[in-house]
């Protein structure tokens, strides 16, 4: 689940160079391609290239050009929700010099099968959003005396948008009226990421009462993920259990609530007013848990540092009444997750 972006980026200058051997070796194009190999002038390509997404380390996915080139972006959910989230796909021609006329060049969502070969290579398991997600032309033009064009690539919320789910759009070159298509960088991989402001690393200290048994204890401090679920909710990511779970001591081992985990929401205001806290699970699960926010706590994200406080309970009614247990928590924000 981690999704922390690091500035490493995909070197595709090579699609530039202008020795025929090093950008025959670079981009490497079938022989057919490549009549610069004998002795003929190299032939202009159109390819994707590196479009400002960093390349490496966000989600836990590493820089890679195998068998597409991977960029990754991260929007905050003002711009997700507000619909002014999106990226743009870089198209060049080379490297013989700008465009000798305007070239018009065809794009599309790069078959399925592309998608599924990234995954394999790369032990990913990103997936197409639906598109009423995304939008962008199915052509652009590089124009008569330029090298590149940009096609936009627009996102925007909508009732199916899975925050769960690792959403990532490959494009392909279907086409160009000049110019062979780059048989590698003719597709991209391109993962997203939307996240609000109360989403990132925390540290949690705070109590925990099991009413119900008396072996069971808080494990704090506790390292946890707030993951965006909506534009104004997170859940709550135990990296101790590797889920959206709640850890705790079993007369002093490492156990958690099967069936419980929480997701915390706030006020559509913004102010940081935590208004309830829900069982992810169900209200209740198959096995009787809910949550719930007790009131009697501070209950809110503070903005100036980006704490949070928060008390709960877990209720389970058929094992104790009316709280099996209670929560008081004080969450320290760490950075980015």
């Amino acid at each position: 689940m981690q999704k922390n972006k690091t500035k490493k980026y995909i070197a595709l200058y090579c699609v530039l160079a202008v020795a025929s051997i090093s950008f025959s070796s670079c981009l490497k194009e079938k022989d057919a391609d490549l009549p610069a190999l004998y002795g003929r002038s190299t032939p202009n390509i159109v390819s994707f290239q590196d479009n400002g997404g960093p390349s490496g380390g966000g989600a836990g996915y590493g820089a890679t050009t195998t068998p597409f080139p991977l960029y990754q972006f991260s929007f905050i959910g003002s711009d997700f929700f507000g619909g002014s989230a999106g990226f743009d796909a870089v198209i060049i021609y080379g490297p013989g010099g700008p465009a000798p006329q305007d070239i018009t060049v065809n794009i599309a969502v790069s078959p399925q099968a592309y998608l599924d070969s990234f995954n394999n290579a790369n032990n990913t398991s990103f997936e197409i959003p639906d598109a009423s997600i995304y939008s962008f032309p199915s052509s652009v033009v590089i124009k008569k005396g330029q090298t590149q064009a940009y096609a936009h690539v627009s996102l925007q919320n909508s009732p199916v948008f899975d925050f769960s789910a690792d959403y990532a759009i490959p494009l392909t070159i279907t086409s160009s009226s000049t110019g062979a298509v780059s048989s590698n960088f003719g597709t991209e991989i391109n993962y997203f990421a939307v996240r609000n402001k109360y989403d990132g690393h925390y540290k949690v200290t705070g109590t925990m009462v099991d009413n119900a048994n008396g072996l069971f204890t808080g494990r704090y401090p506790m390292d946890v993920y707030l993951i965006t679920a909506g534009a104004n909710s997170v859940q709550l990511f135990d990296k101790a259990i590797g889920g959206v779970y709640h850890s705790f001591s079993n007369n002093g081992g490492l156990s958690y609530y099967g069936a419980f985990g929480i997701q915390i929401n706030f006020d559509p205001s913004g102010d940081g007013t935590i208004i309830s806290v829900v069982n992810v699970y169900g209200q209740p699960s198959a096995n009787g848990r809910s949550a719930e926010l007790d009131p009697s706590g501070t209950n809110k994200w503070n903005s100036s540092d980006m704490s949070m406080d928060v008390n709960y309970w877990m209720n389970q009614p058929a094992v104790i009444t009316p709280h099996r247990t209670s929560f008081q928590e004080h969450y320290t924000y760490v950075g980015a997750r």
